[in-house]
Parts: structure tokens; sequence; C-alpha cells
């Protein structure tokens, strides 16, 4: 974990990581989804890293589309990545 990512839990809270990036639309979605239905409740958020290099396909649907009954927030950290707070 870099020092960005340990102040990212200061301001946060316990954050669990998922890397799409590369990942197709279809399997993006479906582990996105799947992590939010199965989350352990120890978790305040998601960091999703998304990526942009190939494509905003994926921060597209994180940063738009994505909805579901535990999302409270979505924070834009960078072009790249983006967080989704949870309320429980």
């Amino acid at each position: 974990m870099s020092n960005f990512d340990m102040f990212l839990e200061l301001d946060y809270g316990n954050l669990y990581s998922i890397d799409l990036h590369g990942k197709t639309l279809q399997d993006a979605k479906a582990d996105i989804i799947h992590l939010l239905s199965t989350i352990d409740r120890s978790y305040q958020g998601i960091l999703v890293i998304h990526g942009y290099h190939k494509g905003r396909v994926l921060r597209d649907y994180i940063r738009g589309e994505l909805t579901h009954k535990l999302i409270a927030k979505k924070i834009v950290l960078d072009a790249s990545r983006t967080i989704i707070l949870l309320n429980f």
C-alpha cells in the first residue's frame, strides 16, 4: 500500500481495493456487482482502479451508470481511480 493510499484510509476508512483495469465492461460489471453483494461490513468503501489509457468505458460506467443500494457516494480521485463509499 502506498503512502497516498494510507492517507485515503485515514480520510475514508477501511477501503477494499478492486482492479478492473484491462477488463471488458461485461466482466467489470460482474466483478463490481458481485463485490457489492458480498462485501464485508468492516469496509467503509471500495477503491476502484478502472484505468483510463485504453478508453473511458470503465471509468464512465463506475462514475455514472453504476447503482446499488449500498452506494452512498462516489469520489473521483484521479483519472484512473474512484472511491465508492458504502452505506450499510
